[in-house]
C-alpha cells in the first residue's frame, strides 16, 4: 500500500533553500518516490498555513523510510533544516475504500 510524506514548513533563507529541491528530486527515483505536491501558494481553508507544502508518494513504508534515512538524504537535509523553520514531516499510509 502506498504511503505519503506530508511536509510543511516556512522558508526563511531562499538562497540556501534552493540547494534542497534538486538534491531531493535526484534521489527520489532510487526509492520509487514521486512528488505529488510542491506548493508555496496553498490556500488555508481552516487553520494556519505554512509557506511550503509538499506531498511525496512512495509504494511502501519501507522504501519511504529507507529514502528518509539514506546517506544522500542525510546530506540534503541540512539545506532544509538551515533554511526553514516550523518543519513538520508526517508519514501517512494511503487509504483504499473497500467495496
Amino acid at each position: 500500500m502506498p504511503v505519503y510524506f506530508i511536509i510543511s514548513y516556512d522558508i526563511v533563507d531562499f538562497e540556501l533553500f534552493q540547494n534542497y529541491p534538486p538534491k531531493v528530486a535526484a534521489l527520489l527515483q532510487d526509492y520509487e518516490g514521486e512528488i505529488l505536491v510542491s506548493d508555496t501558494e496553498a490556500i488555508a481553508i481552516e487553520g494556519e498555513k505554512k509557506m511550503m507544502h509538499a506531498i511525496l508518494k512512495f509504494p511502501s513504508k519501507e522504501l519511504a523510510i529507507a529514502c528518509f534515512n539514506s546517506k544522500a538524504y542525510e546530506e540534503a537535509k541540512p539545506f532544509r533544516h538551515n533554511s526553514t523553520k516550523d518543519n513538520t514531516v508526517v508519514l501517512a499510509q494511503g487509504f483504499t475504500l473497500e467495496n
